[in-house]
């Protein structure tokens, strides 16, 4: 027998159950460490493909809009926003949101926002009930056809003229700056990711970058690092975790 047993040739020998098991375990403990890691790359992949999915549809909605009524500082020309003013969001709305394909309008109302808390980017609770702070600063809210939710705000003041968005709708996602809340701004009859027309300020990812910048960076750099490794970022040159 041990004479057959050695003209076996190697490659045809089976492996052992003690060896297989072995073999499966190693597998299983790859698999722990790493798929949670691709499954976390891709979800941000995704996150950051929306965001500049959602930028280009405004963009050129907002574009369009200024064709048909020309340009956007004088939309306004004939009401009073310089105080919030829920109809100069309903105006600013209804313009854009007119040539984008809305599945549901809000209004005021509920329906389109979640009421969970707003989470910044840092963990911290920004608003106790988003919805119901959108709804007291006069936001017009709309549910587009492919589930991104969009709210609309206006009145005379660079940084108070925004598009904030919810790339998971009201049903889905954390609720967070950065994550699945987005916003825009308006600065010279352009629209651009919000804070697009600060100064960069390097010092700001340090215990200063709000969900208000956060639209920007993943415009310009294509990913969501910031909820990462916010220490290790720099404007400056430094766009992704070490």
């Amino acid at each position: 027998t041990e004479k057959l047993s050695a003209l076996v040739p190697q490659c045809l020998r089976a492996f052992t159950l003690a060896e297989t098991l072995i073999v499966i375990g190693i597998i299983g403990v790859v698999a722990a460490l790493t798929l949670p890691n691709l499954n976390h790359a891709t979800g941000d992949k995704e996150k950051v493909t929306k965001v500049k999915k959602i930028y280009s549809s405004l963009t050129d909605a907002f574009d369009r809009a200024q064709v048909i009524y020309g340009p956007y500082d004088e939309w306004f020309k004939e009401y009073d926003c310089t105080n919030v003013s829920f109809q100069c969001a309903e105006i600013f709305a209804k313009r854009v949101t007119e040539f984008m394909k809305v599945s549901k309008d809000c209004a005021d109302k509920d329906g389109c926002w979640s009421s969970a808390p707003l989470i910044d980017i840092d963990g911290s609770e920004w608003y106790e009930n988003y919805l119901e702070d959108l709804q007291n600063n006069f936001h017009y809210m709309v549910i587009l056809s492919d589930g991104t939710a969009l709210a609309f705000y206006k009145y005379d003041d660079i940084t108070c003229q925004k598009i904030r968005v919810d790339i998971d709708g009201s049903q889905k996602g954390k609720t967070q700056s950065g994550n699945d809340i987005f916003s825009f701004g308006v600065i010279d009859n352009t629209l651009v990711p919000d804070y697009g027309y600060d100064d960069y300020d390097n010092d700001y990812l340090n215990g200063h970058m709000s969900g208000n910048y956060t639209t920007l960076w993943v415009i310009e750099h294509g990913n969501l690092d910031y909820l990462k490794c916010p220490e290790d970022l720099d404007w400056g040159g430094v766009y992704s975790c070490k």
